[in-house]
């Protein structure tokens, strides 16, 4: 045997044991309830049939219910929360005891009871670390030549058979460890294959995204440069139809050219090349630009935008990446809040951080919605926001460049009433 071959029988013997999977064992304890409900209902029989003659019906029946109370308990009243090896460790050496008492009453080792060790032994082998399994396999043997030494039989018979279940114990425990391993190194195999896959998958669709967005950058430039032109140079010839069409030509190109922002700044997140420049930023006249940059959006429909930041309180934050953010934030508050709206910006310090927070008393988001707010391309769609314009990217690329800077975000909301968002950055000390 090469030493590759020793490495994945080891490997294969081990991986049992390699991860601690509450799940795992919460089934096995399923698994081990149903058995010890059929090993009593067993009991019960064989205490009523022939075999049973010779026993003691009321010491019989005291054990079978003081077992049948414990798996009440056991698996019951205990929660299955608090499932793990040693608890299992523990049912197995009860639940072995039990199997003995059986043996010893039914032909000794001679008796068909003899399998029940074979099968909690397997069960223990495919569901344990080694060490569990190991100590429970010496625990059985020890009960085996004990039972063999008071049997009452020929001793040589008993010795054998003894010996005998020994090591069918061992084999049964050492293929359902390695039968169990090899079918996990498969499946992890079968992940890391996968997941190299979709790393690749990944890599390449980053990459086309990025050349993509890098080569109609410049043409959408060109295109709006030549449209800035016309707009200035001729929309006074031109007849009302014409400058409409002229600027909604402007507005969907500018519409491209944001989304193609978005997609490079998602690519260069994604390839961890977007560069993060952290200075000493003071929030107040941040906020004060970005409002001023978004105010005739927000008085086309009324909504009155009121910065309530009075002192003056600094971040460590990138400068540009901090507007891009807010751009986000108010903008978004802006196309989800009716006419006639509000919306206000607070920031607060404490302690190490600065808090900034953007509030609204639009629209809101449904519980469902609020679940994949943060994820690439995902847009709220319902009857209010069906006109409303977005590529899907925007809360994503806040929470990344927020988490980049050394921040967290969150929001709070509920439909009708309106949304808070607030997002935390280090904190500049005067």
């Amino acid at each position: 045997m090469n030493n590759s071959a020793k490495v994945n029988l080891i490997d294969s013997l081990l991986l049992v044991s390699r991860y601690d999977d509450k799940e795992k064992q919460i089934r096995f304890e399923k698994i081990a309830e149903i058995f010890i409900w059929i090993a009593l209902v067993f009991s019960v029989i064989v205490a009523k049939s022939p075999f049973g003659e010779s026993l003691d019906n009321l010491v019989s029946y005291l054990i079978i219910i003081g077992i049948g109370l414990f798996a009440l308990v056991w698996f019951r009243l205990i929660p299955r929360k608090f499932s793990g090896n040693a608890k299992n460790f523990v049912y197995s050496v009860t639940l072995n005891l039990f199997i003995a008492y059986l043996v010893v009453n039914t032909n000794g080792l001679q008796s068909f009871a003899v399998l029940f060790f074979y099968i909690d032994m397997l069960r223990m082998a495919m569901s344990t670390p080694l060490r569990y399994t190991t100590v429970s396999i010496l625990f059985v043997i020890g009960l085996i030549f004990g039972l063999a030494i008071i049997s009452g039989g020929l001793v040589h018979i008993e010795l054998s058979l003894a010996i005998f279940h020994t090591w069918g114990l061992i084999i049964t425990a050492f293929f359902g460890r390695f039968i169990t391993g090899e079918s996990a190194i498969a499946k992890e195999n079968e992940n890391k294959a996968t997941l190299e896959k979709e790393i690749e998958l990944s890599k390449i669709k980053d990459e086309f995204v990025y050349i993509i967005s890098q080569k109609l950058k410049k043409p959408i430039q060109e295109i709006n440069k030549s449209l800035e032109g016309i707009i200035s140079g001729y929309s006074g010839s031109l007849d009302d139809e014409s400058n409409e069409l002229l600027k909604l030509t402007e507005v969907n190109s500018d519409r491209l050219d944001s989304l193609l922002n978005d997609l490079l700044d998602v690519s260069k997140i994604e390839q961890g090349s977007l560069p993060i420049h952290l200075t000493d930023v003071s929030i107040k006249p941040i906020v004060g630009e970005v409002i001023s940059t978004l105010l005739l959006d927000a008085n086309s429909k009324r909504i009155s935008i009121i910065n309530r930041i009075n002192e003056e309180i600094a971040a460590k934050a990138d400068l540009d990446r901090l507007k891009e953010v807010l751009v986000n934030l108010i903008g978004n508050a802006i196309k989800y809040t009716p006419e006639g709206g509000k919306i206000t910006v607070e920031a607060s310090k404490e302690s190490d951080l600065v808090t900034i927070r953007v509030s609204d008393n639009g629209i809101g988001i449904s519980e469902e919605d609020q679940k994949h707010l943060f994820e690439k391309f995902y847009r709220v769609e319902n009857e209010s926001t069906q006109f409303i314009k977005g590529s899907g990217l925007g809360l994503f690329i806040t929470k990344q460049l927020i988490e980049k800077m050394g921040g967290r975000i969150n929001f709070v909301s509920k439909v009708g009433e309106g949304t808070s968002f607030y997002f935390t950055l280090p904190r500049y000390r005067w």
